[in-house]
């Protein structure tokens, strides 16, 4: 039977948090629930707050670099989030 090497084992605890944290969004958009919406809130907080540990560690022993965005980059991605909060406050 084939070991799994640690690098792979963060990489599909990143990944399924990832899927988690997806699929709990989801089920926080489709529910009418509000006591279901919050309960799942709080999950998909705590998801998060794992998702980060996770992370940080591969990011410390370099098995997971991001490359650092520009200016410009930064700019753009403002001007874009811009432009969905005015169309939403339109609607």
């Amino acid at each position: 039977m084939t070991q799994l090497s640690d690098k792979e084992i963060m990489y599909t605890l990143l990944n399924e948090h990832k899927l988690c944290a997806s699929s709990l969004t989801n089920l926080i958009l489709e529910s009418s629930s509000q006591a279901l919406r919050d309960d799942v809130a709080g999950i998909l907080n705590r998801t998060f707050q794992h998702q980060k540990i996770i992370f940080d560690i591969m990011a410390q022993k370099g098995w997971y670099s991001v490359q650092q965005a520009s200016q410009q980059d930064i700019s753009n991605a403002r001007d874009e989030t811009g432009k969905i909060q005015s169309a939403l406050g339109q609607m």
